[in-house]
């Protein structure tokens, strides 16, 4: 059986491979580089969404987040 802070530490481990996801997707798709992919991700609602466990959107694939990043935050990019 899985503890609290052991929940809480497998979450911490998703969301930050998951932000490393987008920010290597968003890199490759929109030609920009790590740094520019990380200013971006890290200024966008996204962020914040997927920092706070929001809707559960921290369990969807980095590319439908990547995708929904930049449809929805153009004005980021």
């Amino acid at each position: 059986m899985i503890g609290r802070t052991d929940e809480k530490l497998l979450d911490a481990m998703l969301k930050e491979s998951l932000e490393k996801d987008i920010i290597n997707l968003l890199s490759e798709r929109v030609s920009i580089t790590h740094r520019e992919a990380m200013d971006v991700y890290y200024r966008s609602e996204l962020s914040g969404q997927i920092n706070s466990g929001a809707y559960g959107i921290q369990y969807l694939d980095a590319r439908y987040l990547v995708d929904d990043l930049i449809e929805n935050e153009p004005g980021l990019i």
